[in-house]
């Protein structure tokens, strides 16, 4: 669910070589980033998942991430809009190969499914095949609806003038909240785990979490979405704990005691052209280093961390370079292969 956000430019300070190289008798100095040392980052502080795409249709996708990473992640990331019934046979065949699944629920983006359309009961029908696929299921299956709510670029963004295509007003949408939880438990799928998941943003066109929090009573899991974007135009470079640390404190604020899912993460590759310019400065492997060192130390609530692993508005994926595939590969062998 990625669109580019925007957001205060920040910058990190990072530490870089000076590599001299000698051109036609003078000295030219060049900077360049140490990679992270994929030896250095030994245990995994949290399990790991993953919404791979672009692998072939041969086998699923998932499957195919986890021969490129050499290890078995514990989630499978999915997306699915407005009229989808799922688990699908594609969602079937990821849970049967002992994936958890996470699916992000677009409860759609007009006028016709403005919140208060749910709780008028316009909707009843389709939750209740939703909530009746979910019952069949049978396994525990974790559902983001309206994920990314609080973006400003979301056409069901709460807001105090309801002025959002699909959406209305904080107290509308905790109302909408509450009524698909309620139908689902009431139908029987009381193996969904609801997972309340805005963006990292938190500039002032976005919706306050606190606003919109529908109560721990109709919420399983907090849930985070953010990027590193990289170097250029209205972006600068951002480590994880600088684009996630406000906003997961704002979050654990609501609900202590509540587990954190990173539900998609990814940053750019600084050695390609991918959408942002080429940026010698900086390391995706020591990003990453960094990343998996702030939930250990910091960010201890999180127990998932899902990549992002598509190339898309940036070359999210791990593969990008060698380094940060190592790097991932040596700690996924260590991350736990289920969900707890």
């Amino acid at each position: 669910m990625r669109c580019i956000p925007r957001f205060t430019a920040y910058r990190r300070v990072v530490t870089f070589a000076l590599v001299a190289a000698v051109v036609g008798g003078s000295a030219a100095i060049t900077m360049a980033v140490m990679p992270a040392d994929a030896g250095a980052v030994t245990t995994a502080p949290v399990a790991l998942g993953a919404y791979a795409s672009g692998f072939g249709s041969t086998a699923p996708q998932i499957t195919q991430f986890e021969s490129t990473l050499g290890s078995k992640v514990a989630v499978a990331s999915s997306f699915r809009g407005w009229g989808d019934v799922f688990p699908d046979a594609v969602q079937q065949k990821d849970a049967a190969t002992g994936h958890t699944l996470l699916i992000a629920w677009d409860l759609g983006a007009t006028s016709a499914t403005r919140f208060t359309t749910f709780t008028s009961h316009a909707h009843d029908a389709y939750l209740a095949q939703e909530a009746a696929a979910a019952r069949a299921f049978g396994k525990t299956l974790y559902i983001r609806p309206w994920a990314e709510m609080n973006a400003d670029w979301s056409a069901f963004q709460p807001t105090t003038d309801a002025a959002r295509p699909a959406g209305g007003t904080y107290a509308q949408f905790i109302a909408a909240w509450r009524y698909v939880v309620t139908y689902f438990r009431a139908h029987g799928a009381t193996n969904v785990r609801w997972v309340f998941n805005p963006t990292t943003d938190t500039y002032a066109e976005t919706t306050s979490v606190a606003s919109i929090w529908p109560g721990a009573a109709y919420v399983d899991v907090l849930g985070l979405d953010g990027y590193n974007w990289g170097t250029g135009g209205i972006f600068r470079w951002r480590s994880f704990s600088q684009i996630y640390s406000t906003q997961y404190q704002r979050l654990v604020a609501l609900a202590p005691t509540m587990p954190v899912w990173i539900c998609e993460f990814g940053s750019k590759e600084p050695a390609v052209s991918d959408g942002a310019p080429i940026d010698i400065v900086h390391s995706k492997s020591q990003w990453y280093a960094d990343m998996f060192a702030y939930l250990r130390t910091t960010a201890t609530h999180v127990t998932v961390a899902v990549m992002f692993d598509v190339r898309k508005e940036r070359f999210w994926r791990i593969s990008s370079d060698a380094a940060t595939l190592k790097l991932v590969a040596n700690v996924a062998g260590t991350a736990p292969t289920s969900v707890r």
